[in-house]
């Protein structure tokens, strides 16, 4: 599936794709009740679920391509921990 074949879908479809079909690949939050969950899906493109955890739902997704103008991979670096063998970034 590609990400216009993706954006083409109803929201419930496209949450149902997620789960059915993308790989968790990270959580960042966005507020003190909001985690925002990254996932990759097959068609090469990415889709943030925003999760309200008080409430237990998914509040929205957005989907995007890496590299592209709306690419969010950015948010998710400072999480990423490299091994301590890498020399430190300056």
């Amino acid at each position: 599936m590609t990400l216009n074949q993706f954006n083409a879908l109803p929201e419930d479809q496209q949450l149902a794709a997620v789960y059915a079909t993308g790989t968790y690949v990270a959580r960042r939050w966005q507020e003190v009740y909001e985690a925002v969950l990254l996932y990759e899906m097959p068609g090469r493109f990415f889709v943030e679920l925003t999760y309200h955890v008080d409430t237990n739902e998914v509040q929205y997704l957005f989907p995007f391509e890496a590299g592209g103008e709306d690419d969010r991979l950015g948010d998710y670096a400072m999480f990423v921990q490299l091994p301590g063998w890498l020399p430190a970034a300056e």
